[in-house]
């Protein structure tokens, strides 16, 4: 399930970020979750463009206003 505030602010950054939503049981995909590297859930990750690396990370629920600051914060990073 996604969480609300990555729903709730999807529409309004999709032209200018690409959002990937990987669910999954933490329990049952645990080889999973160490190869990406997630430690809780849910987990948020900045790849840059033209990149395959992980440039920043976020752990555990955000807030709405505190994800719109973070994603305002990257798509002021990577103008396009």
């Amino acid at each position: 399930m996604t969480r609300p505030g990555v729903a709730e602010l999807r529409p309004e950054y999709q032209d200018r970020i690409n959002f990937v939503v990987l669910d999954y049981d933490i329990g049952d995909d645990l080889g999973l979750a160490r190869d990406l590297n997630v430690g809780s859930h849910p987990a948020f990750a900045v790849v840059a463009p033209d990149s395959d690396e992980v440039g920043e990370r976020r752990f555990g629920p955000l807030t709405t206003d505190a994800l719109r600051a973070w994603l305002d914060a990257i798509a002021a990073q990577y103008p396009g």
